[in-house]
């Protein structure tokens, strides 16, 4: 556990790996004889995090390319998920995802439709999840179908 009782990075990708790295980039990078830990082979779940569009990090190809079609959404301390009901999602491709998060006292999943390299260019008074869903499907416009937005 992290300051303040939040998940550390290194909790997440023990569950999500089973094997505990400090960091989301792929491989290892060697830093002046200090081995930083990333993720070492693509990973079937991947993660989108609101802090790589902040720019504090960029989270490597083997988590953000999820062939199963499910990410662990890190956005604004605590985490939810979002998923396709199909496999194998292109970032160029039109995709259905739904969003589930456990703190939000949901009834029933968010549908949202991802339109990528539609010319959207994100701003921070966009929804964290958009910005996050942006990291992955660029200047993607995300439609809600008919939900309120989550802010």
């Amino acid at each position: 556990m992290a300051n303040h009782g939040y998940c550390s990075q290194e909790l997440v990708n023990l569950c999500m790996m089973g094997y505990s790295a400090q960091n989301v980039f792929n491989n290892n990078i060697d830093l002046d004889g200090k081995i930083l830990k990333g993720i070492r082979e693509p990973r079937d779940i991947g993660l989108l995090t609101l802090y790589e569009h902040y720019k504090v990090f960029e989270v490597g190809t083997y988590l953000k390319h999820a062939p199963s079609g499910i990410w662990v959404i890190c956005s604004e301390s605590h985490y939810s998920v979002l998923f396709s009901k199909k496999s194998g999602c292109s970032a160029h491709d039109v995709t259905d995802l739904y969003y589930y998060d456990s703190l939000g006292n949901q009834d029933s999943l968010y549908k949202l439709t991802v339109y990528p390299d539609s010319g959207v260019q994100s701003n921070d008074d966009d929804p964290p999840l958009e910005l996050c869903i942006r990291t992955f499907w660029k200047n993607a416009k995300v439609d809600w179908n008919g939900s309120e937005p989550l802010l």
